[in-house]
This record gives C-alpha cells, structure tokens and sequence, in this order.
C-alpha cells in the first residue's frame, strides 16, 4: 500500500482508530511496514532475514510528535538495506550505535575521567565494597580486599571524603601524586606517554622504589578498567617498571648508630608516639605496618604478648592455607615502651592513633614512621637509614649473640620455605621469648653504653 503523511495522520484521529492492531506494508519498501493501534499510536517497523536465517523485527520508531517524520522512517529503512547487504544484523548495528552514544555521553558529562575511575577502583576492587543507593553509601561486600587498601589508594593521591583534612607543616612540599597531576583528565584522553612522564617525574626526584611501586598499582588499575569496560584498554601495555630492578637494602645501624639513634630520637622533630613507635621497631623486630595499625586489643601487657592477626600479616603469610596470627613474646625493655606508649594512646583503640582524625578512630598510615626518619636525617647525622632498616638490625645482631638462626626467623616471622615447616607445629615461643629478652638486655646496654 503506498503510505503518505497524509494517511499517517488521519490513522491518528479518533474516529479512524482500528478497532485491533493492524499492519500495513508500505509499497515500494521492502520489509518496511506501518503498525496501527487501537490507541491511535502509528510506528514504523522492519521485517528483515538476518544473516544467520532468523527472521526478526526492528522498531524504527513512532510517527508523530517527537518522533520520526515518513522521510526519516524511509532513511532509516535504507540504512538497514544496506547494512543487510554488507552482511550485518541491523539491530546488532544499531544496539552498538547506542552503546557508543552512551559512552560518548558518559565521556562529556566527565563520568569516565581518572578521578571518577580511581575512586571507583578504591572502592569496588582495594576496599572490596559497593554502593547502597538507599543508605547513599558505600559498604562492604563479603568479598576480600586488598591488604590495607588505604594505604594503596594514598599512593595514588585518593583520600574518602569523610576524611579529615591534612595539616601541612610549614617549609614540608606537597608530593605530586597521580590523580593531582592527571586525575582531572578524561580517562580517553590518557595517553601512555602522559603516564612514563609521571612515573619518570618521581624517579628524578630520588624516588625510584615509590615510582615502581606505583607503577605496579596503575598497572593493576587500569586492567580492572579495561576489565570493566570503562576504557577500550590498558594504556600500561609495554611500560617498564620506571625505577630499573631494585637491589634489596643491605643497611644495618652499628653499635654506635644504634646509640646515636636512640639518644637523638627524644629531640627530633617529631610526636611523642611516633619516637616511641621507632624504638620498638627496633626493639620488637617486627615490621612497621604491623605496628602503625595495631590495636591494644592486640596486645596482652600483663602476659608480656603481642599477638598480630592475620590481615597485618604479610600478604605472603596470608596466603597459606591456614594462616595463622603471628605472637610475639615483649621483652622487659617492649614492655617499658609499651607503658609509656599507653599512657599517651590508651584512649584510642589504636596504640599510634592519627591525631588528625577525632576521636582518634583511624591508625597512623605506612608513610608516617618514614618520613618522620627523612625529615630528621640530619638531625640524627648518620649515613641514610629508614625505619626498615630497624628490623634488619635486630634480626642481625640477634645471630650476632649467638642465638639460633632458626629462632631468630621465628621472631622475624619468616618463612624458612622448606618441608619441615609443614610438620614442625612447634610454636616456638619460649625459643622466641628468650631471643627478644637477650637481645633487649643487649640493647639497653648499648644505648647506655656498656656494650
């Protein structure tokens, strides 16, 4: 039947409204026909073949306000023809048409730039939760997150919003970071070059261990993007770690750095907390991360106990098959820092509560015990040395004593990677406990001289 605009309209009124729903077939246009309704509603469709045999229907759209005119429904007829004649499914076409319109969307109303992307990976993939629409909220799924996430999402520059505003010390420069250099752009328009500039900007600053270790969590993120589909792909492929291949630290303080460090560390720069904390990094052998996110509900003062759960634990303990907590026997001189330290802390669940944020409800972060060494560096006036260094002081001037390498692993929580340790369920604490108060007596006859 040949269809005019004319016809079209006079389908819409009233009084020539079909009594049920019929389909007229547009003459000249093959596979194009006209549905009417009972309701007066007019629509344009498409009978087609597909190129697998089916037979199918495509809505090309309504005739009337707000939609299509008779010259737009046979445009739109044509393109499907020829997309059939190319051997395509014209609603396959068309679906991919709209996906690419939503991203295009998406992209102009800056839903897909860095910023959006790392808070959406600090969340859903680091903090493993997702967001509530009725509480307006994210909260936590029952799957397992990434190892002290926070600490990840600093290295990218990402704070929560709920979280306290950072004072900055006079004279101490703001460190770039990944979503303050880039995170305003689109994630689009993010090129591998803008990405080594960055990462080659931290290692020209010395930072050369930071800059690989960042690199390794863009990596990370941008394949969950890609995974996500929230970009076409990583813009990582073929990026080198920026910082070459890192030479394990070899570091460890002499007897007389020891007492320098110790003596000098209650006139640094730095809070009361944080010189006590440094002590026992040195007294326990323990790493830091394990001591700047300890609860006290960790700790047993009266049975001179330090017990720390797994999810401190490094993430090579983690994943055994049945990780276990790692204890850790307080020597007397742990117990004196202890003391001291809960005096200044005992009202926070955290023995080294962030003083930023009332009522101290969060931990000191990684980076605090660090930096506070790096600002002093003078002050101590010692070659360079970090906080880990500590830990590998301990551990080597305890084999120095004469006290087994075995027992000193089991203090440090190493794994000695062979077949006993699947059989020896000893736990070693009187070992371990005699170890740490040898050393502990050691070391206060270091700091005071008597060595």
């Amino acid at each position: 039947m040949k269809i005019t605009t004319t016809w079209l309209e006079a389908r819409s009124e009233p009084r020539n409204h079909p009594a049920q729903r019929c389909d007229v077939t547009v003459d000249g246009r093959e596979g194009l026909m006209v549905r009417v309704f009972p309701s007066g509603a007019v629509s344009f469709r498409f009978r087609y073949t597909a190129p697998g045999g089916e037979r199918r229907v495509m809505v090309l759209g309504n005739f009337g306000k707000g939609g299509l005119t008779l010259a737009e429904a046979h445009e739109l007829h044509h393109q499907a023809q020829r997309e059939l004649e190319k051997g395509l499914d014209p609603l396959e076409e068309r679906e991919k048409r709209m996906r690419a319109a939503e991203r295009a969307r998406a992209d102009r109303d800056g839903a897909d730039t860095i910023a959006k992307l790392v808070e959406q990976f600090v969340h859903r993939e680091l903090r493993a939760e997702r967001w509530d629409e009725a509480r307006r909220q994210w909260v936590k799924t029952r799957t397992e997150g990434r190892k002290r996430p926070d600490a990840a999402a600093a290295l990218l520059g990402y704070r929560s919003p709920d979280a306290p505003a950072r004072r900055h010390k006079r004279g101490v420069k703001t460190v770039p970071t990944f979503l303050s250099e880039l995170g305003h752009m689109k994630a689009l328009d993010l090129t591998k070059r803008r990405i080594i500039e960055f990462l080659d900007s931290i290692v020209d600053r010395g930072a050369p261990v930071a800059a690989n270790r960042t690199y390794a969590l863009l990596k990370q993120f941008f394949e969950w993007a890609a995974a996500k589909d929230l970009i076409p792909a990583s813009p990582m492929a073929g990026v080198k770690p920026p910082g070459g291949i890192e030479r394990p630290r070899d570091r460890v303080l002499t007897a007389d750095e020891i007492r320098a460090v110790w003596e000098k560390l209650d006139t640094a720069e730095m809070a009361e907390p944080t010189r006590l904390a440094l002590k026992l990094l040195l007294v326990t052998g323990q790493r830091r991360g394990e001591l700047t996110h300890a609860r006290w509900n960790h700790f047993d003062l009266a049975a001179k106990l330090w017990t720390i759960p797994v999810e401190l634990l490094k993430i090579a303990h983690t994943r055994r098959d049945r990780p276990e907590p790692h204890t850790v026997p307080l020597s007397t001189l742990a117990r004196e820092l202890l003391d001291k330290l809960k005096a200044l802390t005992g009202t926070s669940p955290y023995v080294l509560p962030a003083h930023a944020s009332p009522p101290h409800a969060r931990p000191y972060s990684d980076a605090v015990l660090s930096c506070a060494v790096r600002r002093n560096r003078e002050h101590f006036g010692i070659p360079e040395w970090t906080s880990h260094d500590l830990r590998r002081t301990s551990g080597s001037f305890m084999t120095k004593l004469g006290i087994p390498r075995l027992h000193v692993e089991k203090v440090l929580n190493h794994s000695t990677g062979d077949i006993a340790e699947v059989y020896d369920r000893h736990d070693y604490l009187p070992e371990k406990r005699a170890a740490l108060e040898r050393w502990g007596e050691h070391l206060r006859a270091i700091v005071e001289g008597r060595n």
